[in-house]
C-alpha cells in the first residue's frame, strides 16, 4: 500500500475509532439510541407506566398535595392540600405572608425539605406567619386561581408570587378542567397533559405521545430516522434541529408574554381589590442566572416592563452557584438562603415604612 493510501486508512480509522468512542461515552452517560429529548427534561421511558398520586386535582380544578401520601414521609400537608400550617391555626397577631408558586416554592431539592426552602427559612427565622401555596408544576393559571380563592379568604398582609422563567412563560393557554389534571405524575416523570395544542385525558396517552412522537425515535417515520435511531451520537446530532426550534419558540414567548401576563394581571387586580400589596419575584433558569439585573430586564422587557406590572416585580442578582445542575435545575440550599435573605429585607423594609407612616399620621 502506498504512503498516501496508508495515510487515508489511518485517517479513516482514527475517525471511526473517535466516533465509536463518542458513541460509547454517550451511552455510558445515559443517552440511548433514538433519544432526542433536551438535557433539562426529567423524563425517561419505562417498561410499565404507573401514576404516582402525590398530587391531584381537587373539585375546583386546583392541583394540591395528597396529605396521606406525604404523611408517610413525615411532611405535613394542611386541610387544603398545601405544605403549610393549617389555615385555621394562623396567628392573627403576626403579619401574614402568602406565597404562591411552583416547585421552587414547594421547596423541591431543598435539603431537608421542611427546613431549607426559602419559605420555611422565613417561617423559622422571622416573626412572620408564612402561608405556602407552592405546588410542583403549578403555572400562572393556577397562581391566579389560588389568588382568587385565598387572598380574600386568608386576608394576608403581603403576597409574593414566585415566577420561574423556565416554564411560567406560557407558550399555550389552558383552561381549568375540573377533575382533569394538567400534569400526570408518573414513574417516567411529570408529563404535561396539554402540549403542542393537544390535550391528553390519560397519563398513558400523554406518555405515548412523548415517547413515540416528541422525544424519542421509537417509531421512525422513514429510513433516515430509522438509521438515526440506531446511534446515540446520530440521535444527539439530529436533536439539534429540535433544540433550535424550541429556542426560537422561547425567544418568541419572551418577546410576547401576553398569556402569562394575563394571569399576573388578574392576580394584581385581586390584590388591589383586597387592599394587599403583591410582588412578583423572578427566578431565572440556571443558564441565565449569572446575567446582570440590567441585562435581564432588557431581555424580558415585555414581561418586566409592562405598564400595569412593572412596579410589582422584584428582580435580584443571582448566580449559577445557587442552582442544582440539570435535569434538576432547582435552587440548592444556598439559593434558598439567598432568596430568604432578600425577601426578608423586602418585607422588613415594607412593614417598617408602614409603621413609620402610621406614626407620622
Amino acid at each position: 500500500m502506498s504512503g498516501k493510501g496508508k495515510r487515508i486508512l489511518f485517517q479513516f480509522s482514527f475517525v471511526a475509532v473517535s466516533l465509536l468512542f463518542i458513541e460509547i461515552i454517550l451511552r455510558y452517560n445515559g443517552y440511548k439510541p433514538g433519544d432526542i429529548k433536551p438535557n433539562w427534561l426529567n423524563f425517561h421511558p419505562v417498561d410499565s407506566l404507573y401514576e404516582i398520586p402525590d398530587f391531584y386535582i381537587n373539585a375546583e380544578g386546583i392541583l394540591i398535595a395528597d396529605s396521606n401520601r406525604w404523611a408517610k414521609k413525615n411532611i405535613h400537608i394542611n386541610e387544603d392540600g398545601f405544605r403549610s400550617p393549617d389555615f385555621a391555626k394562623i396567628d392573627s397577631t403576626k403579619k401574614s405572608i402568602l406565597f404562591i408558586g411552583d416547585s421552587f416554592t414547594w421547596g423541591m431539592s431543598a435539603n431537608p425539605l421542611v427546613d431549607s426552602c426559602f419559605a420555611d427559612l422565613l417561617r423559622h427565622e422571622t416573626n412572620y406567619e408564612i402561608i405556602n401555596l407552592g405546588i410542583p408544576v403549578a403555572d400562572p393559571v393556577q397562581y391566579a386561581a389560588l389568588a382568587k380563592k385565598y387572598i380574600s379568604q386568608l386576608k394576608p398582609d403581603y403576597v409574593l408570587v414566585m415566577f420561574f422563567t423556565g416554564n411560567d412563560l406560557m407558550k399555550e393557554d389552558r383552561k381549568i378542567i375540573l377533575d382533569e389534571p394538567f400534569y400526570y405524575y408518573t414513574n417516567a416523570g411529570a408529563i404535561m397533559a396539554d402540549v403542542d395544542g393537544l390535550h391528553f385525558k390519560t397519563a398513558q396517552a400523554a406518555y405515548n405521545y412523548f415517547v413515540n412522537e416528541r422525544y424519542y425515535l421509537h417509531q421512525p417515520k422513514n429510513i433516515f430516522e430509522k438509521i438515526i435511531s440506531t446511534s446515540s451520537l446520530l440521535s444527539r446530532l439530529y436533536s439539534v434541529r429540535f433544540r433550535i426550534s424550541e429556542k426560537l419558540e422561547k425567544e418568541q414567548v419572551i418577546k410576547d408574554s401576553r398569556i402569562s401576563k394575563k394571569y399576573l394581571k388578574q392576580i394584581n387586580a385581586i390584590a388591589q381589590q383586597n387592599h394587599v400589596p403583591v410582588r412578583f419575584v423572578l427566578i431565572p433558569e440556571i443558564k441565565e442566572a449569572d446575567l446582570s439585573i440590567e441585562k435581564y430586564r432588557q431581555k424580558y422587557n415585555d414581561l418586566l416592563g409592562d405598564s400595569i406590572l412593572k412596579n410589582d416585580w422584584l428582580v435580584l442578582q443571582n448566580s449559577e452557584a445557587y442552582f442544582n445542575d440539570y435535569p434538576d435545575g432547582h435552587l440548592n440550599n444556598a439559593g434558598h438562603r439567598h432568596y430568604a435573605d432578600y425577601l426578608k429585607s423586602v418585607l422588613d423594609n415594607y412593614f417598617a415604612k408602614k409603621i413609620n407612616f402610621t406614626l407620622c399620621v
